[in-house]
C-alpha cells in the first residue's frame, strides 16, 4: 500500500501516534463512536475519490517541546477530478529551522513545480496522458483490511468517553478526551518504545527521550455533515519523558485536515508567462518497449581494474559495440582492450560476436550464444536499460576472469 501525503490528509490520523486520537471518539448512540468515526472516513475517501467533482483539502501540523515549535507543516491541495487536475502550496518548517515554501501542479500531461528556494519553474511534459492522478481512495488499496484490524487491535475497549453533539440539520459532532490514567499499558508501551527510536534519531534537534516516556493525553474533535462526510477533524497528542538529565519534556502534536469548498473549487495551471523554465519530456518506463531503440546503436564501457600493491589498479577497458537494435532483437560485439604489459590478462573468449532476441514482455532483455574465436562456446545475457541509459552484458563464465580482475557488467556509453 502506498500511501501518499495529499491523498491521506484525512487518514493520517488513524497511522502511528496520532491514531490514539480516534480513540476517544466512542459510542454514538447504537453504534460506537469508533465505528462512526471510521465510516465517516470511507465515506469521505470514498466521495472524495468517486462523487465529488472537485473540492479542496487543508492539513497542518505542528510539534512542540514545552511550547517550543520544533517542526510545523501546513498545505492546501485543491482538486478538480473533472480535469484530472490538482495543485497544492506547502510551507514546512524542518527540525533545523529551515522554512521552504513550494507549489505543485499536475494534470494528466504535466506536472510543475517551484519553490521559495528557487524560482525557477521545472516542468514535466508526458507524451501521453497518465492516469486520474488527482485523489485515490487509501481505503480501497491492497493493505488498507490490515491497517484497519491493527487499529481495531489497539482501540480495544475504549468504548466510552465521548461528547457527541446531534445538530438539527443532521450533522454530528464529535469530542472526546483521554488522560494517562485511560490509555491501556500496552499502548503506552508500544508508543514508549517507538518514540525512543524516532527521538533518539536527530542530533541537538529534539529531546533525547531515554526514560519514563509515556502517553500523557489525547484529545480528539471532529465534524461530520448531514450526508456523512468528515468536514474537519483536528487531534492532539502529549506525550511525556525525560533526557539523560533528568529534564521532564511535554511534547505536543497538534494535527489538523478540514474539506470544504466541495464541487465549487478551482484548480488553475501556472502562467509561466516571463518565468524561468526547465522542460523535461518524461518518458513511459511502464511500456513494453524501449522508446527510440536506436539510441543504443554505438560503444559502451567500463574500466577494467585489479587489486595492486593494495590499491585499485586500471589495467584496460571492456567494450559493448552495439552495430543494430530495435525492439525485438539486438546485435554487436563484445571485447577488450589491455594496456601494455598487461595483455596476460586477456582469453581467448574476450572477444566475441553476439545476437539476442529480446523475451516477450521483458522490456530490453535478451539471452544469446556465442562462439568464440577458438571454436569454444558460451551463452550470456544482455539486458539494455532505457531508464539509466547503460547496457548491462553478462557473459556467464565472466566473473571468473583470471589473475583476480575485477567483474562489472554495467556498460555506460562511451561518448568521448
Amino acid at each position: 500500500m502506498k500511501f501518499k501525503k495529499k491523498t491521506t490528509m484525512l487518514v493520517s490520523f488513524t497511522v502511528g501516534t496520532l491514531l490514539l486520537a480516534t480513540t476517544a471518539l466512542a459510542d454514538i448512540a447504537s453504534k460506537s463512536g469508533y465505528d462512526e468515526f471510521k465510516d465517516a472516513l470511507k465515506v469521505t475517501a470514498e466521495q472524495s475519490s468517486e462523487k465529488f467533482d472537485s473540492f479542496t483539502m487543508d492539513f497542518s501540523m505542528a510539534m512542540k517541546d514545552n511550547g517550543k515549535t520544533l517542526i510545523s507543516a501546513n498545505e492546501t491541495t485543491k482538486f478538480d477530478r473533472t480535469k484530472g487536475a490538482s495543485e497544492s502550496l506547502s510551507a514546512n518548517v524542518d527540525l533545523s529551522g529551515y522554512n521552504n515554501t513550494s507549489q505543485t501542479y499536475s494534470d494528466k500531461t504535466t506536472v510543475i513545480r517551484v519553490s521559495e528556494s528557487d524560482p525557477t519553474y521545472y516542468v514535466t511534459e508526458y507524451t501521453k496522458e497518465r492516469e486520474d492522478t488527482t485523489f485515490k481512495n487509501p481505503f480501497k488499496e491492497d493493505s488498507a483490511d490490515d491497517l484497519e484490524k491493527i487499529a481495531d487491535a489497539i482501540i480495544g475497549s475504549l468504548k466510552d468517553h465521548v461528547i457527541v453533539t446531534e445538530n438539527s440539520d443532521g450533522s454530528k459532532g464529535l469530542a472526546g478526551k483521554l488522560t494517562e490514567v485511560q490509555i491501556p499499558s500496552l499502548v503506552n508501551a508500544v508508543a514508549s518504545f517507538q518514540l525512543k527510536q524516532e527521538f533518539n534519531g536527530h542530533q541537538n534537534k529534539v529531546p533525547h527521550l531515554t526514560k519514563d516516556v509515556f502517553v500523557k493525553e489525547v484529545n480528539g474533535t471532529a465534524k461530520v455533515n448531514q450526508d456523512g462526510v468528515m468536514e474537519s477533524i483536528l487531534g492532539t497528542v502529549v506525550l511525556s519523558g525525560k533526557d539523560d538529565q533528568g529534564t521532564e519534556h511535554n511534547i505536543t502534536i497538534e494535527a489538523l485536515a478540514k474539506v470544504t469548498d466541495i464541487n465549487s473549487t478551482t484548480v488553475t495551471k501556472p502562467d509561466l508567462t516571463g518565468k524561468v523554465v526547465v522542460r523535461n519530456i518524461a518518458k513511459d518506463y511502464s511500456e513494453s518497449e524501449i522508446t527510440n531503440p536506436e539510441k543504443f546503436v554505438g560503444k559502451f564501457k567500463n574500466d577494467i581494474l585489479i587489486e595492486k600493491n593494495g590499491k585499485f589498479a586500471k589495467i584496460g577497458e571492456r567494450f559493448v559495440d552495439i552495430t543494430h537494435m530495435d525492439n525485438k532483437s539486438v546485435v554487436g560485439r563484445y571485447y577488450e582492450e589491455y594496456k601494455p604489459g598487461f595483455e596476460e590478462y586477456s582469453t581467448n573468449n574476450r572477444n566475441i560476436n553476439f545476437s539476442a532476441q529480446f523475451e516477450k514482455d521483458q522490456r530490453g532483455n535478451g539471452n544469446f550464444e556465442y562462439t568464440t574465436e577458438s571454436g569454444g562456446k558460451g551463452q550470456g545475457n544482455i539486458y539494455i536499460s532505457d531508464y539509466q541509459g547503460k547496457v548491462n552484458f553478462n557473459l556467464h563464465n565472466m566473473n571468473t576472469s583470471p589473475g583476480g580482475l575485477m567483474f562489472d557488467s554495467t556498460f555506460s556509453p562511451d561518448l568521448d
